[in-house]
């Protein structure tokens, strides 16, 4: 949950080009600055996933989100 709140970027490798790719731990995707390919972040399964109580947290993250973008 944490990397939702406050996102770490991680590389993965281009599955069409081999390059590594920069993707943030609130992304599912990311387009390889190399060849232009979409590449998709292998499933990872959170509480968000199965808590009951997921509905609040997302809409609190997108909260979070929100006053980020409009703080910069």
């Amino acid at each position: 949950m944490a990397n939702l709140l406050r996102p770490i970027p991680e590389y993965i490798e281009c599955p069409n080009c081999g390059s590594e790719v920069e993707i943030w731990s609130d992304e599912d995707e990311t387009r390889c600055s190399s060849c232009g390919a979409i590449v998709v972040r292998e499933q990872r399964f959170s509480c968000l996933e199965w808590c009951k109580y997921a509905d609040r947290c997302r809409e609190f993250i997108e909260k979070v989100k929100e006053s980020r973008i409009g703080g910069i």
